[in-house]
Order: structure tokens, then C-alpha cells, then sequence
């Protein structure tokens, strides 16, 4: 199939992060749709796997016990079906809410920090006695996958044309949000059909996709066709997010994707790698036009902003 998502495979253990063949092919994959399957990380199965399974036992709570950690100022914890609602810069607003549930996890922030109780940092959530492995499992999967997200960074600094350093200046404190998320079936007595997540561009750098086996996460084509992006075995789904967006001068498209309720319930797991708090995003000089001059975002601002307009707990 021509205008099918292409699987890159980054071969980490035994690849340089300069590696041209596999710049080259981040490059082509990303400048065509926005998304590649990313095959060759080192991500072991029984990290991806423990974390899956306890997911699974957390949608499968109560959802009077899962309500017990619902999604806090500092966005972290449970977020109940039809609480959010995507908005973005360059997709309409959503005429329904998600239908979907979720839990959500950041990097873990220790009172002694000075930005403890400000902004996003703040206090995971964890249900300790219901599920005590869960916090071992995202935080090993968290790690892992932070790893892999620099080793990336780097790469796509290569595949930009200029070197594996070129990126690394926005993440020497880097922010990521760990989602575990779980679709419903689709019931035929809807009409419309909600969407479980609706058309929307994600916020951040990139975004790294654990699905399970049910298909679902589709991508806009440039010509306006809805392509499916079905699970494939040992990869993880990489999409270019606004951030990244800017900073490539719009060679890569923050593009637009959406998830579809199908007969059988669908679980994934994404992982939002993003900037410092604080990093200025604009396009990099070296590839900037002389006409795009517009002043720097600071990522911390968009994000608050974003969330403020996506979600009913923010808006209280």
C-alpha cells in the first residue's frame, strides 16, 4: 500500500544515533504523514507487558474506586468518560467528548522542589491497596520509555538535516505524561457515533503509542482520507505533536488523528514527551525562513492553556 504508515526501524542496540539510512527514513516518513511505527527500540516485553496487564486491572476497578483518584490540580490521576474534550489550534472544536477513561501519570515531584504545588507539579496518585504493583510498572515503563524518547530526540535532530545535539538544549528537565487509557465498546444505539478520542493534534513534542490488539487510532491523509494506523506486533506509534511542529519549520505536520469505537473494547498506552517547563519553542535558525520571525512560545504556557480548554476539571 502506498500511503501506508511506514515502520522505521531504529535498531538501538546497534545503530548510532547519526545513523543517515535511518534519518533518512524518520525524515520521509514524517514530512509524508506525521506518524511512523517505530520497530528496532529496546524496550524489553515484560516491561511493556507488566505495564498492560496492570492497566488492565486498574479499568477494571470500580468506578467508585477509581473515582477516589480522580484527576487532581496538578493532572495526575483519574480522568472519568466524557471529561475531556479535544480542542487544538488547528482542528475544530469538538462537538462531543471523549469516550474513553483514562490515568494519567507525570514525572514524580518531590515536596523539597521548589515548584512543588505550582503549575503541573505536584503529587502522583497511585491505588496502593488495590493495585500495588501499578506504581512499579508505569514508573519502570515511564523510565524505559524516557530513554528511548532522548535517543529519538536525538535522532530527529539528525533527520532535521543538522546533528544528534541540536534538540537536546529543550529537554535537560524534560516533562512527560503517561496515559493509560481505556476505549468502550462502541454501542450501536449512538448516533452520532462518539468518537473515543476526536479528531485532534496533539499538544507537545511527540507522542509514543503502546497499543493493544484492536485496531482504531486512525490519521489524516494530506488528501483528506481517514488511513487506519492497526496495531503491529513489538512497535510503538510515533506521531509529530505541535511543538515539534513549530520547531521543524512545518516540515513535519502536527497531524491530525482520532480514535474510532469499533465492537470490541481497545486499550493503549501513550507517552507524551515533551519540553522543559520552561523551554522557548520556535523554529530552529537553521532551517527557519527569513519571513518567520514570530516571537518564541514558552512551552509551559500552550500546554496550561490547552488543558484549560480540554478539560471540565480545569474549568471549575
Amino acid at each position: 500500500m502506498p500511503d501506508a504508515i511506514p515502520i522505521v526501524d531504529i535498531r538501538s542496540s546497534t545503530s548510532a544515533v547519526d545513523d543517515p539510512v535511518i534519518a533518512t527514513l524518520l525524515n520521509a516518513a514524517l514530512s509524508q504523514f506525521g506518524f511512523c511505527y517505530i520497530s528496532g527500540h529496546t524496550i524489553a516485553t515484560e516491561v511493556t507487558q507488566n505495564l498492560l496487564n496492570s492497566a488492565r486491572k486498574f479499568h477494571l476497578l470500580p468506578i467508585a474506586k477509581k473515582k477516589r483518584l480522580k484527576i487532581n490540580p496538578y493532572h495526575r490521576g483519574y480522568i472519568e468518560s466524557e471529561s475531556s474534550q479535544t480542542i487544538t489550534s488547528s482542528i475544530e472544536s469538538a462537538a462531543q467528548p471523549n469516550r474513553s477513561e483514562s490515568f494519567m501519570v507525570m514525572r514524580e515531584t518531590l515536596p523539597s522542589d521548589p515548584r512543588f504545588g505550582s503549575q503541573l507539579f505536584g503529587p502522583n496518585q497511585w491505588p496502593d491497596t488495590l493495585i500495588p504493583e501499578l506504581k512499579k510498572h508505569c514508573t519502570a515503563y515511564a523510565e524505559a520509555m524516557e530513554k528511548l524518547s532522548l535517543e529519538l530526540v536525538q535522532r530527529l535532530g539528525v533527520a532535521l538535516g543538522l546533528g544528534p545535539n541540536a534538540l537536546l538544549e529543550l529537554f535537560n528537565d524534560p516533562t512527560y505524561f503517561l496515559r493509560l487509557i481505556k476505549y468502550p465498546p462502541l454501542n450501536p444505539n449512538d448516533s452520532p457515533a462518539p468518537f473515543g478520542s476526536a479528531p485532534h493534534t496533539d499538544h507537545g513534542f511527540m507522542t509514543l503509542v503502546l497499543q493493544d490488539d484492536t485496531a482504531g487510532l486512525e490519521v489524516l491523509s494530506s488528501n483528506g482520507r481517514w488511513m487506519p494506523v492497526n496495531p503491529v506486533p513489538n512497535t510503538l506509534v510515533l506521531n509529530v505533536a505541535d511543538m515539534l511542529s513549530i520547531i521543524s519549520n512545518g516540515r513535519w505536520k502536527s497531524t491530525p488523528h482520532r480514535v474510532i469505537l469499533g465492537p470490541q473494547p481497545r486499550e493503549s498506552t501513550a507517552f507524551f514527551f515533551d519540553p522543559d517547563f520552561d523551554a522557548k519553542i520556535n523554529p530552529l535558525v537553521e532551517i527557519r525562513n527569513s519571513d518567520n520571525r514570530s516571537d518564541p512560545i514558552r512551552y509551559g504556557d500552550y500546554i496550561l492553556e490547552r488543558f484549560g480548554q480540554n478539560y471540565q476539571y480545569r474549568r471549575k
